[in-house]
């Protein structure tokens, strides 16, 4: 029966908007009874500007597409994310100032280590924790199961009513190099195993400034991925979250975090996390499946 429902809800992505009006009619007729929140979010809610954090059951955070697993796979281990992570922060390193990073920022850097990096990352505050503190994990997550930096795309829908997510991804499921991609939403969710996902709304701004974001998103489709380009407002390359204050930035002249400063490598942490976005007091929930 769940599988069942799972095929439905993943059909819906790519529903035309005459079956997606079907939909609202039999769902009026027939309202919901009360019980557990479902793990994804009903696509009849969807509109272009939204936001979808998707994060893998028992987890702090979820693992990225690229880094993470494809259905029927195993996890990829531990060691292949930090080596990924690694790998990028030299590329970083050799030259900061490309990066827009201050010295002190790159000499911080320099000396993190990736256990660093994920309390940093995932606590999503501005101050760095203690050198001596331990990496923030979930319950049950062991040594093999670290997980790496959260996730969020953009929803864009089509006249027809088709659902795509909008999103800047290190690789394709396939290991190959992505970078900003535009993927259907049912296409999307199947990607991920065992994950819950959040939906939620830029409610300071209007439905029209939140489909100016999607045009400036799908503008930047084909560019690169880069984790350690800290200045939000170059086009460059980009990672997920960045991508989404960019195109508030540059559709809404808007900052989702309340900081219209775009150069972040002159502070500690310079990343401008997923969970930070969740966090913002500009973000409306839609749909909450728990604790991210």
């Amino acid at each position: 029966m769940r599988q069942d429902r799972r095929k439905f809800l993943i059909g819906l992505g790519a529903a035309p908007l005459a079956s997606a009006a079907a939909m609202r009619i039999a769902a009026a007729q027939n309202p919901p009874t009360l019980g557990p929140v479902p793990d994804f979010p009903n696509p009849l809610n969807f509109e272009s500007g939204d936001l979808l954090w998707p994060k893998r059951k028992g987890a702090i955070v979820p693992r990225t597409r690229g880094w993470g697993t494809r259905q029927g796979t195993a996890p990829a281990p531990a060691e292949q994310e930090i080596h990924a992570w690694e790998a990028a922060r030299q590329q970083m390193l050799a030259n900061p100032a490309a990066s827009g990073l201050s010295r002190e920022v790159a000499e911080r850097l320099r000396t993190m280590s990736y256990e660093d990096f994920t309390r940093i990352y995932f606590t999503a505050t501005t101050e760095e924790a203690p050198s001596s503190a331990p990496p923030q994990r979930s319950r049950g997550i062991g040594a093999q199961q670290a997980i790496s930096v959260g996730h969020v795309g953009v929803i864009e829908l089509a006249p027809s009513g088709t659902a795509y997510v909008i999103e800047a991804t290190p690789t394709y499921p396939d290991g190959t190099a992505a970078g900003v991609i535009r993927t259907l939403y049912g296409e999307w969710l199947k990607r991920y195993t065992n994950v819950q996902v959040w939906h939620g709304r830029l409610h300071t701004l209007s439905a029209a400034a939140r489909r100016r974001v999607v045009e400036v998103a799908a503008s930047q489709l084909g560019k690169p991925y880069d984790f350690f380009n800290f200045d939000l407002s170059d086009d460059r390359g980009f990672y997920c979250s960045k991508l989404v204050w960019f195109c508030a930035w540059r559709g809404a002249q808007f900052a989702p975090d309340d900081n219209p400063d775009p150069r972040r490598g002159s502070r500690f942490p310079p990343w401008f996390a997923p969970k930070t976005l969740l966090n913002s007091k500009h973000i409306e929930l839609l749909h909450n499946p728990g604790e991210y």
